[in-house]
Parts: C-alpha cells; structure tokens; sequence
C-alpha cells in the first residue's frame, strides 16, 4: 500500500469509530431495557457498566491496535494470541452472519425511514423496500470502491449529522422542557430477581455499545497508526459514552421510568413531547441518517477482514489484494455486497434471530481479545507498544471477565433458540475450518 492510501487522520478515525457504535440500537434498546428494570437506579447503573465495559475494551483494543496496526485488526489479535482455527471462527461468523446480515438489516430499516419520510402516505411492498435497500448498499460500495477516503469522508458526513440529531434531543429533553407534559406511569417492579433481569438487560446495552473495533479492520489506512488508533479509540468510546447516558437522561426526564418501559414507541414519545408536530418526522430522519452512518462505517471497514483472512490462506487470494493507489479491497468489497444482497431476500425474522445468536458468540471472541493482551505481553515483551493500557492488567482482565460473565450469563438465562444457534454456527465453522483452509491454501513464500 502507497502513502498516498493512508489518508485517515486521527479526527477521521475517532468520528468512525463513534459511527461504528451509534447505530439505531440507542434509540430502541432503553426501551427493552427499562422493560427489565424499571427501576431508575439499576436502569443507569447498566448503562454506566455498559460505558465501563466499552472502556474497558477500548483500552484493550487501544494497546493491541497499536502494537498490530494491520488490516484485519480484530482478526490479526485472535490470531496472534491463540492461533488460525480461532481466528476463523471469528471471521466465519463476521462474514457469514455480523457483517453482512446486519448490513441487510440495517440496510432494510434505513429504506425504511427514506419511505415513510418523503413518501408517507405510501406503504412500500417488500420489493420496493428491498430494492431501496441494496441500491443503499451498491451505493456505500461503489464509494468505497473508489478509496477508502470516499468512504470515509461519505461517513464523517453522516456521523456529523447523527451528532446534531442527538444534541437536539438531548437538549431539547434536558434544558429546554420544563415537564412533566406526561402524567408519569407507575413504575412496576417484574418478580423475576434483580440479578437475572440485570443479566438478561446486560445484552442489549453491550450491543448498543459496540463497534469500536471497526477502525482497527482498516489499520494501514491510518495516519501514524500506532498512535493515533489508540487515541482514535478512547476517544470515540468515552464520546459515545456521553451521548448515551445524555440522552437516557432525557428519555426519562421527559418520559420516567414508567414512560420509557411502557411505551410502544419511547423514541417518538420523546420527539412528540420535546419538538412538537414535527417532532416524529425530525426522529425518522435522525434515524435514517443514524443507520445509514454505521451502514456506511461496517461496509467500508469490515473487508479489511478479507484481506487478512485471504493472506492467512483462509479465503479466496483475490480478496487479499487492495487496489495499488487508493488501498480499496475491491474483490472483499464485491463479495461483502453479494453476501449482503441474498441476506435482503431472506425474511427479517432470520436475519434478526441470527443476529441475536452470534451477538451472544461474539463475546466469546471479545473475551479472547482481553486473553490475548495478556499472553502478548508475556510472551513478546520486544514489540513495541506505543499505547500502553493504564494501570495494567486492569483492563483487560475486567474486559474478559465481562465478556466471560456475559456469555455464561446469557447460557443460563437465554432461550436455548438463541444461545443453541450462535454455538451451532461456530460448530459448523470448526466443521469446515480444514477443507476450507486446504481450499484456499497459499503456497509457501507466496502472498495474494
């Protein structure tokens, strides 16, 4: 890759990595969560253990990005720390269902919001609504394909305008309503304990709180990488951080408890309140413009998981190839869209139920991650580490016993639907790992 492709700057960086976490989950997640806990004390207390782990994590990835500033990034650090079968594991359920089914799903909602916002008197057939959407995701790629920068700069923009959409909630919820325009609901505690409502809630807000590790997939694209990752990272997680506990603070200033948990729609109820009669459409546009931005920050990084996969010998030699002057994986680019479009003719109720599954074996890999610091520090002590985690092992110790607590919470209260299939797709992984690895095999001394 030339200089000329590594064109991110930090701001660059850090606005991606906030893109990658501000999806559409902030505005539908509280209300499922505030569902389990009605309660204002452990409601909060959740999200700032959510904003805990997310740092915790952040600081872990911050010191392994800038120790391994490769493509792949989150590949690369499975990989180094507990070898190949693992790391295809991680990438098989990244390519078969986390990237490419959540992109047609994201996709599909975005399609969604454009409808209802400039055509809302019309309701849109499954066609229409799908057609939207992989013309949504051809877009995004074709930008891509031009450089990594075209993609980027295409999310900056949204990512600015998402920030702007959430400052006006925030604001308005907080300084500018003087409430409580509602009578507030009362606030009915479940007779399930505490302990097993905080463990199923812990989910949906580590979900919310996801997807700082997308910069890491398109490392060589960053200005001085071992420097500025790190600080790309923190930055943009302690920036989400206080976005999200700011506007649950206005969802429940404005709604309460009782509002939150009980509406049908806690997000149109807070723009209904705070900004009037336009308020629903200003919230379809935020929305739209939200999923669109992550839409745009996984498409645009998640190839970088191609290429390292392709240069390990476990996929197609095509993928591992970038373009030679804007640095675009253009073939991993190609696939990442195909995959996505048979993912938009499939009914949303699989898209989501896989969804749900793999999140769940994703936090096995989150919990290596932290595993995979320590063995580094232990075993290569001669690498350089521009960033070095704070007051260590803390971090990544906290990150994998969080990521740890998470999985065998979610075996012993989560339905067997859930948990059976997220194990059944990495089961079918380790079925495929050695035909699929002798498949793409790369020759001694050769490269893609």
């Amino acid at each position: 890759m030339t200089d000329d492709a590594k064109q991110l700057s930090l701001i660059d960086a850090t606005l991606l990595v906030m893109g990658g976490i501000i999806g559409v989950g902030i505005f539908f997640k509280p209300q499922g969560v505030a569902t389990l806990l009605p309660e204002a004390g452990p409601y909060f207390s959740l999200w700032i253990l959510g904003a805990l782990a997310a740092l915790a994590g952040a600081m872990t990835f911050a010191e392994l990005a800038g120790t391994l500033p490769k493509s792949g990034g989150w590949f690369v650090f499975i990989r180094t720390g507990f070898g190949p079968l693992a790391a295809f594991l991680f990438a098989w359920i990244v390519l078969l269902v986390i990237s490419t089914g959540a992109c047609a799903g994201v996709a599909d909602f975005c399609a969604q919001q454009w409808w209802t916002l400039f055509a809302p008197q019309h309701e849109p057939s499954f066609v229409e609504r799908r057609g939207l959407a992989g013309l949504l995701i051809l877009g995004v790629s074709a930008c891509a394909w031009r450089g990594m920068r075209s993609g980027v700069l295409l999310q900056n923009l949204c990512m600015l305008a998402k920030l702007v959409a959430l400052a006006v909630f925030v604001v308005a919820g907080l300084a500018l309503f003087e409430g409580p325009a509602m009578q507030p609901l009362p606030t009915l505690t479940p007779s399930t304990p505490l302990g097993s409502r905080m463990i199923s809630a812990t989910l949906p807000v580590l979900f919310t709180f996801g997807g700082w590790q997308l910069i890491t997939y398109i490392a060589p694209h960053v200005r001085d990488a071992p420097r500025n990752l790190p600080r790309a990272i923190v930055l943009g997680v302690v920036g989400v951080s206080v976005v999200y506990l700011a506007l649950n603070a206005a969802y429940v200033r404005v709604l309460g408890m009782g509002g939150v948990s009980d509406s049908t729609n806690a997000p149109a109820e807070l723009a209904r309140i705070t900004l009037g009669p336009r308020g629903e459409a200003f919230l379809t546009a935020a929305m739209g413009i939200s999923a669109l931005g992550f839409l745009v920050a996984t498409l645009v990084t998640t190839p970088g998981i191609y290429v390292a996969m392709a240069r390990e010998g476990l996929f197609f030699k095509a993928a591992g190839s970038v373009h030679a002057s804007s640095g675009a994986p253009r073939v991993a680019l190609a696939i990442q869209a195909s995959l996505c479009f048979v993912y938009l003719w499939v009914s949303e109720d699989v898209i989501g139920r896989l969804g749900d599954s793999v999140v769940f074996a994703e936090w096995i890999f989150h919990g290596l991650t932290g595993v995979a610091l320590l063995r580094l520090r232990r075993n290569r002590p001669d690498l350089p580490r521009p960033f070095r985690s704070p007051g260590y092992p803390l971090f990544p110790v906290a990150y994998s016993l969080m990521a740890t607590a998470v999985v065998v919470g979610n075996l012993w209260t989560s339905e067997w639907d859930v948990t059976g299939l997220g194990l059944g797709v990495l089961a079918a992984g380790a079925l495929v790992y050695m035909p699929w690895r002798t498949m793409f095999a790369v020759p001694p001394g050769e490269t893609p």
